[in-house]
This record gives structure tokens, sequence and C-alpha cells, in this order.
């Protein structure tokens, strides 16, 4: 249940604007600890290699054989607490804030101040416009494709990521020349976005994220500008949900991450990763509910070292099936990503054979009241040979070919 604090508190959050009649202010949470157990088998012996049936881009040393050992674990999922307002400025204006934080109800790790969905803006009937650290327009169709109110291990993590064991969301002000480079499920910091208000059913989504991390040009390395553009137009009529969404990321070299060459060196001084998705869900009368996302990501360098892997683009599906009896609910759901292609400098041979993976889970959940769910389910996420697909959060680091398997309990519970 929301609750609404007295004018003055929320006037104390916001100093410049004290003056104003009225300050709403809300505080709210969602905790979601899951206690399941999960380990990974079948990683693919040592010996293979490029030259021998192995992905181009993966090196034979990569091929471990070694399998994570079962372990018993309890995640928090998205679980989080936050504080959102408004402030009226005049009939057509007010100024609106969040300030959201992860929090940890299995004690695990550290969590920051505003590290989740926070904002500051305007809202009038034109629309939304803020400053903030948040969920890319890309990303937002794709949390209402989940059996919960929040992300679990058995949620969907094969699209909006191209395996090679990248996280399966991540939180990013600018490139980090890590594994969420090559991320698109993303909350994205230094960012601005607009939303437009319905217009008959039909609505937009923008965000710019700017190259707060250009680098000056050196006689060594050339000037990167990393920068994340991101829209989604969406359409919704009755039980029909349609979106689909755009996403770019210059110069972040995601392929840096998935077996092409380092980034932002003078024979690599630019890169542009794309996806692009369709997101649609249909709710019958019978209390059935169908959701299918299907999405292509592309990466591409400017890579002029002869051999090197210079592109790698594949495409996925995934889609859930829900159905709901009163306080019942049992769902399915499966995807599958191809294992792609890739070029090299110069058109030499390449080869992506191995990289495919599936994703499977199986659930049950009982709504103990509106706010309070109890919930079981198995999951699992199979890599052809070469791939390297994990759960989010993954027990560990996934060998190629090594399938991740889980099963468990957790409660939900927002406020």
């Amino acid at each position: 249940m929301r609750r609404t604090l007295l004018p003055l508190a929320g006037a104390a959050l916001l100093p410049a604007i004290a003056s104003a009649q009225s300050v709403n202010v809300q505080i709210y949470g969602t905790l979601l600890p899951f206690l399941d157990t999960a380990r990974t088998s079948g990683a693919t012996a040592p010996g293979l290699s490029p030259a021998s049936g192995g992905a181009s881009q993966v090196p034979a040393s990569a091929y471990t054989g070694q399998d994570l050992p079962e372990r018993r674990r309890i995640t928090s999922g998205t679980s989080n607490l936050g504080f959102r307002g408004t402030v009226p400025l005049s009939d057509d204006l007010k100024v609106v804030w969040q300030i959201e934080s992860a929090v940890s109800p299995d004690g695990d790790a550290p969590n920051t101040l505003a590290g989740r969905n926070t904002r500051l803006g305007l809202e009038g009937s034109w629309g939304t416009v803020f400053y903030g650290n948040w969920d890319t327009p890309y990303k937002f169709p794709l949390l209402a494709v989940g059996p919960l109110r929040g992300l679990s291990p058995f949620d969907n993590n094969l699209t909006a990521n191209p395996g090679f064991n990248v996280p399966g969301t991540t939180t990013q002000s600018g490139r980090a020349n890590a594994k969420a480079d090559a991320a698109f499920n993303r909350r994205q910091g230094n960012s601005v976005q607009y939303w437009s208000p319905d217009l008959s059913g039909l609505s937009f989504r923008l965000a710019y994220s700017v190259g707060e991390g250009r680098t000056a040009a050196t006689t060594a390395a050339p000037s990167v500008n990393p920068e994340v553009i991101s829209a989604l137009a969406s359409y919704k009529a009755g039980p029909l949900t349609v979106s689909v969404g755009f996403e770019q990321h210059n110069d972040y070299f995601g392929l840096a991450q998935l077996g092409g060459a380092a980034g932002a060196t003078l024979t690599n001084a630019s890169s542009r990763d794309t996806g692009v998705e369709l997101v649609a869900s249909y709710s019958f009368p019978t209390g059935t509910r169908l959701s299918v996302i299907g999405e292509q990501l592309r990466y591409r360098t400017d890579d002029t070292v002869a051999g090197n892997i210079n592109a790698y683009k594949r495409a996925a599906w995934y889609a859930l099936l829900q159905q709901r009896a009163g306080a019942h609910q049992v769902w399915a759901a499966f995807g599958s990503a191809a294992a792609g292609s890739c070029g090299r400098v110069g058109g030499g041979a390449a080869s992506t054979d191995g990289l495919g993976g599936r994703e499977y889970s199986l659930g049950y959940s009982y709504s103990l009241s509106r706010a309070a769910d109890l919930f079981a389910a198995c999951y699992g996420m199979r890599n052809d040979r070469s791939a390297q697909y994990a759960v989010f959060p993954s027990p560990g680091t996934v060998a190629p070919g090594a399938d991740t398997r889980g099963l468990g309990v957790g409660l939900l519970f927002t406020f």
C-alpha cells in the first residue's frame, strides 16, 4: 500500500520548489527473495578451436570443460525501495521526480542510493521529459514479459543479450570496457528521455545518453564518443499491446566483448551496435495471456586489421504463456537464439558454429493478497557447444557449451 506523506516532507526533498501549494510523496518498494539450487553441466571439453569446428569468436583456451558445482542460493531479483512524487506548478504543468535504490533482502550486496530508476523532470498534456538514470525505451516492453512483477532467474535472459557471459541487465552511465558494454537490457545514466501522451492507443518513448565519456585524440589513439540512442513506439487496443523498439550504441565497442578486437585504437576508431525488437502480448477472456518477443542484435566496428572479427549479428525469439484462475497462475516460457553470422576484415572465412542457445521455464504462483505472491519455478539455459548464455543472476562464469538449470521457491511483496 502506497503512503502519501505531509507536504512539508516532500518540500524538504525539493527545497527549490517548496513554495508549491502541495507536494505529493509516495514510498514504494518490491521485495523478491528466491531460494533455489542451480548448477551447470555439459561444458565442451578442451581441445576444440576455431580451426577444428569451434566458433571464430571463441578462443581455444575458453573451452575448459569445467562445470559450476551445484549450489543453494538466495537471490534478490529486482528488489527495490523508492520515493517518488509530483509538484503541481500550474493546471497543465508539474514537476515529476523519483529516487529508487536496489535493496538486498538476502543481505548479499551493498546497494547505492539512486542506483535504480531515478529522475527529475516536467510533465504536461504534451508528455513527460526528464533527466536521469532510467530503463531505456528498448528495455521497457521487455519488463512486461514476465510472470511476476520483477526479474528473477527464470525470466527472459535470451533477448537483449548476445551471450558470451554478458550480464542479463546492467546499469551504466557510459562505456566501461567490460562485458556490460554489449548488453541491450539497460538502465542508462547520463540520459534525457521524452514520453509522449497516449494518442488513441499510440505512444512513443525517446532517450539519449550523452557522450560524457568522450576522449581526446592522441598520437596513440583516436577520440571516441560513447552514446546511446533508444526509441520505442507502442500501440495498445484493449487486450492487445504491440511495441517496436530500436537502440543504437555508438563507440561502446560491444564486439570487443564478443570475440572482436579491443576498441578505441588507431585501427579500430569507432563502433556501432544496434538492436531491433518486436514485442507483442494478448490477454484472452479465459485468463490466458500470450507474450512474444522477436529481435535482432548487430555489432560492428571499423577495425582495419586483416583477419580480425569486425561484425556479428544474431536473431532471437522468446514466448511466454500464462494462465490465471483466481489466485492461481501457471506459466511456461521458451526462447531460442540463433548462432548468427560474423565477418572478418578483408572478408576471410568466419564461423559462428555452436553459438546458439535456448531458454525455458515452468512455474506456479499463488496470490496471497493483492501485494504478495508465493511462487515456485524450474528453469534452464541450454547452450550449443560454443555458446555462453547465462541466467540472471548467473551462478558463475559459464564455460562454452555449459547448460544452466535450477529450481526454487520464492516470495514477492510489493508496497
